[in-house]
């Protein structure tokens, strides 16, 4: 995906609430503050952001070739509905990616026209899968299981079963993008300017 960090265009390779791993063309100092600006969908997402590494991808052997760089970045804050913004990017290329998943099971729903999940309390349902059953409890650590997800308490109990699902039906790599969709219902930080980096 395109981005500018600073005005500089770049390629958005990985995108996390936390974080971002970016290919530019100008190498970058790990520490420096910078902005990252991303288009999508007719919004914009900025976000203040530290660098945290810059290695060399390609080294440019000749006039008409310029040296790329794998970047990456530390989210220290979100202007204005940039974190929203990001959240809903973000849980789109995952329900995309379990609707390709979920194409292999003839007369299974894909997930993608639904909502994106969101939940505000400090409550949530821890959802372990194991030996082929399911134990759902109550709790207040959002943490995820190594296997199964925890979710909002908010979350309605048919989202909850179309994810408990997915989860049984898909690989691996299904599986870890259903994490992504639970944790991001319990990411409680709003389209404002409070989403701040504390060491």
């Amino acid at each position: 995906m395109p981005g500018r960090l600073g005005d500089k265009p770049v390629r958005v390779l990985d995108l996390a609430i936390g974080g971002a791993k970016l290919l530019g063309s100008t190498r970058m100092i790990p520490g420096a503050k910078t902005d990252l600006m991303i288009d999508w969908e007719g919004k914009t997402i900025h976000l203040k952001c530290e660098v945290t590494r810059c290695l060399l991808q390609t080294f440019a052997s000749g006039k008409d070739q310029v040296s790329t760089y794998e970047i990456g970045l530390r989210i220290a804050e979100s202007v204005g509905d940039s974190n929203k913004v990001m959240h809903e990017l973000i849980a789109s290329f995952v329900m995309k990616a379990l609707d390709e998943q979920r194409a292999n099971w003839e007369g299974v729903p894909p997930i993608g026209p639904y909502v994106h999940l969101e939940g505000k309390s400090n409550r949530y349902r821890r959802c372990d899968f194991t030996d082929g059953s399911w134990k759902i409890t109550a709790t207040t650590r959002p943490e995820q299981p190594l296997t199964g997800f925890t979710i909002s308490a908010e979350v309605a109990p048919h989202y909850l079963d179309m994810l408990c699902k997915t989860y049984e039906m898909t690989d691996e790599e299904g599986r870890r993008l259903t994490r992504i969709l639970a944790e991001l219902s319990i990411n409680k930080a709003e389209g404002v300017p409070t989403r701040r980096y504390i060491p």
